[in-house]
C-alpha cells in the first residue's frame, strides 16, 4: 500500500531523489493465503501484502463488510 503511493508519487514528480536525501526503503511483500467466510461460503484467496493484518485488510476491503476473515497463513 505504501509501496504504491510512493511510487504514484514519484510517477507524477512529488518525489524526486536529492543528494542529501535518505533513500527509500522498499517494503517487502509477501504472499498470504487467507481463509475467508462470506454468505455462509467459506473460501481462500492469495494476496500481496506486508503482513497478516494488511492481507486481512485487503481482503475486508475488497469483499466488504460481510466478510469474515478466518486465518491468514503466510506461503512464502
Amino acid at each position: 500500500m505504501i509501496a504504491e503511493l510512493l511510487l504514484s508519487l514519484a510517477l507524477a514528480g512529488e518525489v524526486s531523489h536529492a543528494p542529501h536525501a535518505e533513500p527509500i526503503v522498499a517494503m517487502v511483500l509477501h504472499t498470504y493465503e487467507v481463509k475467508f467466510r462470506l454468505d455462509s461460503r467459506v473460501s481462500t484467496t492469495q494476496v500481496k501484502a506486508n503482513d497478516a493484518g494488511h492481507a486481512k485488510k485487503l481482503v475486508q476491503a475488497q469483499y466488504g463488510p460481510k466478510v469474515t476473515v478466518l486465518s491468514t497463513k503466510k506461503v512464502d
